[in-house]
């Protein structure tokens, strides 16, 4: 494990990436990731021990950012708009047919 600086500055750089991502990455993700990341998986795995330990340790030193992730990841669903009634085509009478008085 590396001393608590170097972690806060890992955890801080990896956290910021996830922002970017709008997710919360799996190890597999940050690994192929086009993007140059600051920090190696191999360094991240040194200094925290395993992927969910270091995805716990960012939930408890930084929960404003990890809030954020979240947010982004899951956002608040639109209300749906509720539809507009149909107008329904006006139906003219048919005109009278007038009779005659030399028609009967």
């Amino acid at each position: 494990m590396g001393s608590v600086r170097r972690r806060d500055m890992a955890l801080q750089s990896i956290s910021m990436h996830m922002l970017e991502a709008g997710k919360v990455l799996s190890k597999r993700e940050y690994e192929t990731m086009r993007a140059r990341t600051d920090i190696r998986i191999g360094i991240i795995m040194n200094m925290f021990g395993s992927w969910s330990r270091m995805l716990a340790i960012m939930e408890r030193s930084l929960p404003e950012v990890w809030a954020e992730i979240k947010e982004k990841e899951n956002p608040k669903p639109v209300p749906p708009t509720p539809p507009k009634p149909k107008v329904k085509a006006a139906v003219k009478p048919a005109p009278a047919v007038k009779k005659d008085k030399d028609d009967e």
